[in-house]
């Protein structure tokens, strides 16, 4: 489970749209208080949804027939299609830093607290981590760890500009934007690449779990 976990969460962490609120946030009028509320709110929800459905919603839901590696291999096979299906088409990987200035273009720490709560609304990767997480059949101590663990590496990039802006805050901003532009610059069949390496890992563990 932590393997697949951790190259989930690493793939969640470099979602353009991620790392392109946090160059945003760095842009705004004290951008280490926008970095906290942003990261706080998105971790608030991140955790409250998890939290809502291993151990609540989880808990109603009948048996079945579900283990870790025939997840592991499911998500496996959907995110092998998905890069063939990116790797097909044509054009660059985008994020979305103009649009995301003019909307977030003020100083409300409260703007930022929002971006961060709905940047980690229920996505499908965060559900298959979740699923992933429920068949593991780990107890509740080993869940929530889990929880934690997977939410804490899929905010790392807003987690260590927070802290590298502390020691060396012009040099995290011009990083961090090197970091979007390279990843804007990146053409389809590269992430495809990426999506398929984390695809290959997830069904080699669930057929070697078999």
């Amino acid at each position: 489970m932590w393997l697949t976990l951790l190259v989930m969460a690493i793939a969640v962490s470099l979602e353009p749209f991620r790392i392109g609120m946090s160059v945003v946030m760095l842009s705004r009028p004290r951008p280490r208080l926008q970095l906290a509320a942003f990261l706080a709110g998105g971790f608030a929800m991140g955790m409250a949804v998890g939290v809502t459905v291993l151990f609540i919603v989880g808990e109603h839901l009948p048996e079945t027939q579900f283990t870790l590696p025939r997840v592991q291999i499911g998500i496996g096979v959907v995110a092998l299609f998905a890069a063939l299906g990116l790797a097909l088409t044509r054009g660059k990987a985008r994020t979305r830093p103009n649009w995301m200035s003019r909307v977030f273009g003020g100083q409300s720490l409260w703007v930022a607290g929002a971006a961060g709560l709905g940047i980690a609304l229920p996505s499908l990767d965060y559900l298959a981590a979740l699923a992933v997480i429920a068949a593991s059949g780990g107890d509740a101590s080993t869940q929530l760890t889990a929880l934690i663990a997977f939410n804490v590496v899929a905010f790392a990039l807003v987690e260590i500009p927070l802290i590298a802006y502390m020691v060396a805050p012009a040099r995290t901003s011009a990083t961090m934007t090197a970091l979007n532009d390279w990843i804007k610059a990146r053409r389809r069949w590269e992430v495809a690449a990426l999506l398929a390496c984390v695809g290959g890992v997830l069904l080699i563990a669930g057929l070697l779990g078999i």
